[in-house]
């Protein structure tokens, strides 16, 4: 398994599977999961401001397109598996 650690994230693989993991010191699920629906949020904000001035997404090019969608599917799960965890610990 090769592992690297930098900045508070470690990076793991293994085979074809590969473990991203946050190390964040005083913090608990609640206030991770509130981040990153602040950061859904924002590029949402983003998207809102983009589809207003030009009146669609059409224009935007479609690897950006995906790039944005795939970053807000990737914070709304991980602000949903936070919220979870609030859940359960309490």
């Amino acid at each position: 398994m090769n592992k690297h650690v930098s900045h508070g994230i470690t990076v793991e693989r293994s085979g074809a599977d590969m473990f991203v993991t946050m190390h964040s010191p005083q913090e608990n699920p609640l206030s991770l999961a509130a981040q990153k629906a602040g950061q859904l949020y924002g590029l949402l904000h983003i998207v809102c401001d983009y589809v207003a001035a030009n009146e669609s997404l059409v224009g935007l090019d479609p690897q950006v397109q995906e790039g944005v969608l795939s970053l807000a599917a990737g914070l709304a799960r991980e602000a949903l598996a936070l919220s979870e965890m609030a859940g359960v610990v309490g």
